[in-house]
C-alpha cells in the first residue's frame, strides 16, 4: 500500500497517510452514492463498482459513460443510481478522460480501499475479492431469492460471508465474542492465494520430477534403439515419443505419483495432529492441491480407459454419417477410383519423407489398414487381385485420358477438393486407433506433385477452393468460432466413393430385389446377395446386365453430378468420419455449396447443373421432414419437442428416438441452409 502510494507521490511511511494521499488523487465517483448502497459498511460489497473483479471494472466504466451507479439493495435485488452533482466531477470529460478514470482511477482507488479506508483503518470493510465479488453479482439475478421460512438464501449468505459473520462465535446470550469475526474480503482471498501457492510448490516438483525421469528415460532408449551417434541425428526422434505428457504411460505414472505424494501427506499430517492432540493440525497441514491433483488423475485415467474401451462408432455416429449422402455430388467408378489414388499417393509420399523410423512405421501401418478398409469397400465391385489403387504416371495417364475423353473437367475439381479435404491419419475405428494417435502429415502431396502434374488444377486455386469450404461452413453453421475446428476428421473417406453404401448393399439389395419382383425367395445367404445385386444391376454380366458391380453401384445411388451433371456414379458427399455436432451432414453441405459456387458457376458458368443439384436437395429435405414427422409419432403420446434430446441408444443398440429427432433436426437445418445459399447463387447470375 505505501510502495503505491509512493508511485503516486507520497513521502512518507504511514498507512494511514498513503491510503487518504491515494482517495484523494483517485476518487470514484461511486463513492457520492455511499448512503444509497447502505453506507460505509455496506456499500464496497453492494455497489458492483467497488468489486476488485472484470466486473467490477466494467461497472467502473459504466459508470463513466452512463452517469449511473449498478449495485444491489438491502433485499440483494439490482439497484441503479445515478451520480450525485457533488461527484460529476469524477466523471471523465472526454472518452480519454471516461477510460483513465474508469480503468487507472478505479484501480487506485481498490488499492486504498483494499486495507478498508482512511476513516477505518484496518478494521473497516475492506473490499471484496474477485471470488465474493463473482458470487455477489450473481446473487442479483432473480433466480437467487429466498427459498423458504428458515432457509438462510444465498444473498445473505455472502453478505455474512463478507462481512465475517457467518463463521462467528457467539456467548450464551446470541451475542457475538469479540476477536472471532473473519471476514471474506481481498485481504483474505490473497491470503488464500498464497497457501494454495505454498502448497502448489512441491506438487509442481512432484510433477517435474516425474515427468524428467521419463524424458530422460525414453530419450535414452530412443538414442540406443536409432544407434543415433550425434545430434544431428536428433532429428529422427519422433517428439512424441520422448516428451512427457499424452501417452498412457505417462498418465498413469502421474497417477501413481500423485498419489505416493498424497498418501505420504496425509500420512505426515496424521501424525503431526496424534503428537499434537490437535486435531485442526491435520486440516492445516494437508496439501489440499496435491490430493485434488491425485483425485483429477484418477477420473482422468478412468475416464480415458473407459473411451478406449468402448471404440467405434455410437449408433448416433453412424445414423448422422449416413444422412450425409445428400446424393448430388457423384463420381462414376474410375474416378472414384483416381480419387482414392490420390488419397493413397499423399500419405504415401509423406511416409517417404518422414524422417523418424518409428512414426514412419506408424504411417505405413495407418496406410495399410486404411487401404484395406478402401478395398473392403469397393471389393464388390472390383476383380481381387487386380490391384485398385493407381500409383505414379499411370495415375496421372489415367487423368489424362478421362480429360480427353470429357473436355468437361469440373470432376477433376471435384477430386481435388475431396482429396484436399480428406485427413489423413484420423482414426478408422480398429483397434489399433490408439497407437495412430498425434499422427500428422508433414508434407503438401497435392501442391508439390498433384498440381503440377495437370493443368486443370493448380496449388492457388485448390488452396482456394478449400477455404471457401471452411467458409462456407461457417455460414452453414451459424458460428465463425466453430468453422476452425471443423470435423474432428474426414477419416476413412470412402467419402467420395459411395462406400458405406457399398458396405451396406449387401444387406440393401435382397429387400429392393424382392420389392422389384426379384425371384429371390428360394435363396439365402451370399447366394440371395448375390442375385439381389445382379438384378438390381440388370442382370448378370453374361445376358448383357452391369452384374453385381451394377447393383452395387444402384444401391450406393444415382448420380446428378457425373463430370458436370449427368449419368450414374457413386457419391463424393459420403463420409465416414469420427465427426460430432452434426459435422457430417455439415461438411457435406460446406463442400457442396464451395463446389457449386467456386467451380460450377465461377469457372464453368454452369448454372443448369446447379439448378439440378438444387432440386436434388430440397428433394432431400422434404424426404427428411416427412422423416421427422414420421419418427415423431411414432414416440408414445407425442410427447416430443425439439429441446427433449435426452435419450441414449437403447441397450439393443437402436438408436433412441429423441436423439434421432435431435441429429435430424440439425441436419435438416444445414439442408436448409445450403438450399437457401443456392439458391442465392442461382439468382446471382
Amino acid at each position: 500500500m505505501i510502495e503505491v502510494a509512493r508511485v503516486e507521490g507520497y513521502a512518507g511511511d504511514n498507512l494511514n497517510d498513503a491510503i487518504k494521499t491515494l482517495e484523494k488523487k483517485h476518487p470514484l465517483a461511486a463513492d457520492g452514492n455511499t448512503n444509497d448502497f447502505g453506507g460505509g459498511l455496506q456499500h464496497h460489497l453492494r455497489d458492483f463498482s467497488h468489486h476488485f473483479s472484470i466486473g467490477g471494472l466494467f461497472f467502473s466504466i459504466l459508470t463513466q459513460f452512463t452517469g449511473l451507479v449498478v449495485g444491489t439493495d438491502k433485499a440483494g435485488m439490482l439497484h441503479v443510481v445515478s451520480v450525485p452533482e457533488s461527484h460529476k466531477m469524477c466523471i471523465g470529460k472526454n472518452f480519454q478522460e471516461k477510460i483513465v478514470f474508469g480503468v487507472i482511477g478505479w484501480f487506485f482507488h481498490m488499492v486504498s480501499d483494499m486495507a478498508g479506508s482512511s476513516g477505518s483503518l484496518m478494521g473497516g470493510t475492506g473490499i471484496p475479492g474477485p471470488l465474493v465479488s463473482f458470487m455477489k453479482e450473481l446473487s442479483a439475478l432473480p433466480f437467487f431469492k429466498k427459498s423458504g421460512d428458515g432457509d438462510m438464501e444465498f444473498r445473505l449468505w455472502v453478505t455474512k460471508l463478507f462481512n465475517g459473520t457467518l463463521l462467528v462465535d457467539r456467548d450464551e446470550t446470541g451475542k457475538i465474542i469479540k476477536g472471532s469475526v473473519q471476514k471474506f474480503d481481498l485481504r483474505t482471498e490473497i491470503g488464500i492465494l498464497g497457501e494454495i501457492d505454498r502448497q502448489v510448490l512441491p506438487v509442481l516438483v512432484n510433477q517435474c520430477v516425474v515427468r524428467s525421469f521419463y524424458f530422460c528415460r525414453r530419450l535414452a532408449r530412443e538414442v540406443n534403439s536409432l544407434g543415433l551417434l550425434g545430434i544431428s541425428d536428433l532429428g529422427r526422434i519422433a517428439p512424441e515419443d520422448i516428451l512427457p505428457w499424452g501417452t498412457p504411460t505417462m498418465r498413469r505414472m502421474v497417477t501413481v505419483s500423485s498419489g505416493v505424494f498424497a498418501g505420504v501427506d496425509i500420512a505426515d499430517a496424521t501424525v503431526r495432529a496424534i503428537k499434537s492432540m490437535n486435531p485442526v493440525k491435520f486440516f492445516l497441514r494437508v496439501n489440499y492441491v496435491g490430493v485434488a491433483t491425485f483425485v483429477i488423475s484418477c477420473v482422468s485415467d478412468v475416464t480415458l480407459e473407459r473411451r478406449e474401451a468402448q471404440g467405434g462408432e455410437s449408433e448416433e455416429e453412424k445414423y448422422e454419417r449416413e444422412l450425409s449422402d445428400l446424393r448430388c455430388l457423384k463420381l462414376d467408378f474410375q474416378r472414384a477410383r483416381i480419387l482414392h489414388s490420390l488419397m493413397r499417393a499423399r500419405i504415401a509420399y509423406d511416409i517417404e519423407y518422414e524422417a523418424r523410423p518409428r512414426v514412419a512405421a506408424k504411417k505405413k501401418d495407418w496406410l495399410e489398414e486404411w487401404s484395406r478398409k478402401i478395398a473392403e469397400a469397393v471389393g464388390l465391385a472390383w476383380v481381387a487381385n487386380a490391384g485398385y489403387f493407381l500409383e505414379g504416371a499411370v495415375l496421372y495417364d489415367a487423368i489424362d485420358k478421362l480429360y480427353d475423353v470429357d473436355s468437361n473437367s469440373s470432376w477433376l475439381w471435384l477430386v481435388g477438393m475431396e482429396a484436399v479435404r480428406f485427413k489423413p491419419y484420423m482414426p478408422l475405428h480398429g483397434d489399433n486407433d490408439k497407437i495412430y494417435e498425434g499422427l500428422k502429415p508433414e508434407t503438401d502431396y497435392l501442391g508439390d506433385v498433384f498440381c503440377e502434374r495437370q493443368g486443370i488444377v493448380g496449388k492457388k486455386e485448390l488452396r482456394a477452393l478449400d477455404k471457401a469450404v471452411n467458409s462456407a461452413r461457417g455460414k452453414l453453421d451459424g458460428a465463425a468460432i466453430k468453422r476452425v475446428v471443423g470435423a474432428a476428421g474426414t477419416v476413412v473417406v470412402v467419402a467420395a466413393t459411395g462406400g458405406l453404401a457399398f458396405y451396406f448393399a449387401p444387406a440393401i439389395a435382397p429387400v429392393l430385389a424382392a420389392a422389384l419382383g426379384a425371384e429371390t425367395a428360394s435363396l439365402s445367404g451370399a447366394a440371395l446377395t448375390s442375385a439381389s445385386l445382379a438384378f438390381l444391376g440388370g442382370g448378370s454380366l453374361a445376358v448383357g446386365g452391369a452384374g453385381m458391380a451394377g447393383g452395387t453401384m444402384l444401391v450406393a445411388g444415382s448420380g446428378a453430378l457425373f463430370g458436370a451433371v449427368g449419368g450414374s456414379g457413386i457419391s463424393a458427399a459420403t463420409s465416414m468420419a469420427l465427426a460430432t455436432n452434426g459435422s457430417y451432414v455439415l461438411d457435406e453441405c460446406a463442400k457442396l455449396v464451395a463446389f457449386c459456387e467456386e467451380v460450377l458457376i465461377k469457372r464453368y458458368g454452369d448454372v443448369a447443373s446447379v439448378e439440378k443439384i438444387h432440386a436434388v436437395l430440397n428433394q432431400k429435405i422434404l424426404k427428411l421432414e416427412i422423416e421427422i414427422e414420421a419418427i415423431k409419432r411414432y414416440v408414445p403420446d407425442g410427447e416430443m419437442s425439439e429441446d427433449d434430446v435426452d435419450g441414449e441408444s437403447g441397450d439393443n443398440g437402436e438408436i433412441d428416438p429423441k436423439k434421432m429427432i435431435k441429429i435430424l433436426n440439425r441436419s435438416h437445418k444445414f439442408l436448409r441452409r445450403s438450399s437457401d445459399e443456392l439458391a442465392a447463387v442461382v439468382k446471382s447470375v
